[in-house]
């Protein structure tokens, strides 16, 4: 495995991005959100002459990120809250209607975000594994 510092949390962050394109330099170990065409012509130069140099860092799909919140249900003792996060999974936009349903309860809206947190950094070490990479710390 070769080690390379990164930035767990900008890494674990990238996998629930909603739009953008990120790659993560092999070389510094940078994660770079590749901007539109014609905005930076340092990375596209860098797109150009070394592409193997960055690896592309693929977005949860939803399904992945409707199964986190399934396996965060569990996790929430409160009897309302747990009500309405779990209808609003089962609602036409679940994403949506999860968030909107944690705005009514904070408490449960800073464990989901904690739970998140920890369980996109764990994600961001087994990606990197796959990679045959390591985190240097």
């Amino acid at each position: 495995m070769r080690p390379l510092t990164i930035d767990l949390d900008r890494l674990a962050a990238a996998f629930v991005c909603e739009q953008g394109d990120f790659r993560l330099d092999l070389l510094s170990g940078r994660i770079l959100d590749i901007p539109p065409a014609g905005t930076d012509p340092q990375i596209e130069q860098l797109l150009e002459e070394e592409p193997e140099r960055l690896l592309a860092v693929d977005c949860l799909a939803q399904a992945d990120i409707l199964a986190l919140m399934a396996e965060f249900l569990p996790e929430v003792e409160q009897p309302a809250a747990y009500t309405a996060l779990q209808a609003a999974l089962d609602s036409r936009k679940p994403l949506r209607s999860f968030h909107n349903a944690l705005n009514q309860f904070p408490g449960v809206r800073a464990a989901w975000q904690a739970f998140e947190a920890e369980r996109l950094r764990e994600l961001a070490l087994d990606w990197l594994a796959e990679n045959q990479l390591e985190l240097r710390l």
